[in-house]
């Protein structure tokens, strides 16, 4: 069991404890850093937005003054609505642009594990790519809600669109995503 589950988040500052607080980098950086892969356009754009939000979801858990322990699924949760917020601060007139031509266009239904051909000769390196190969808020989407699990209501929240918005922009990634694999199968 890693050492930080034994700490209150205050200890990390009011302690000093460079130990604790080494070793939840040690720990989640990595995981965050994957996760950046699937939500960003390139490595390097991974890279740096991993660095940037890894350190702003830290300052945020030591800001905390609640006594809770340490929670590494909020810590994550946190960690990507900080990508996602930054990403689309960035590309702002790519997420209007995209619930434009999702609100008008015909739904096409998709379920990329229909057909276990399409998934199992994939690396992950391959989803990756493909995943790059949506538009910057399919992308995002398709990640925040098939992969990482959010709510249709949170990712409403998060991007400050409609529900409905959503529902469609999900349903498009997806079709997107099946069509790009099938490409190569």
């Amino acid at each position: 069991m890693s050492i930080i589950k034994h700490y209150h988040k205050q200890d990390f500052l009011a302690h000093k404890d460079h130990s604790a607080l080494s070793h939840l980098i040690d720990d989640q950086y990595a995981k965050c850093l994957g996760i950046a892969y699937r939500y960003c356009k390139s490595d390097e754009q991974a890279n740096e937005l991993s660095s940037q939000c890894f350190i702003t979801t830290l300052k945020n858990l030591l800001a905390e003054e609640e006594s809770e322990e340490f929670d590494e699924n909020t810590f994550v949760r946190q960690f990507i609505i900080c990508i996602v917020k930054t990403i689309l601060t960035q590309r702002k007139g790519e997420l209007i642009a995209d619930t434009t031509i999702v609100a008008s266009s015909k739904r096409n239904e998709a379920n990329l594990f229909s057909d276990s051909d399409y998934y199992k000769t994939l690396s992950p390196q391959d989803f990756i790519q493909h995943l790059r190969k949506l538009n910057t808020v399919q992308q995002i989407i398709y990640n925040l809600y098939c992969i990482d699990q959010f709510t249709i209501k949170d990712i409403a929240n998060i991007i400050q669109h409609h529900e409905l918005s959503i529902k469609a922009l999900i349903e498009r990634a997806r079709f997107n995503l099946i069509s790009s694999i099938k490409s190569i199968v």
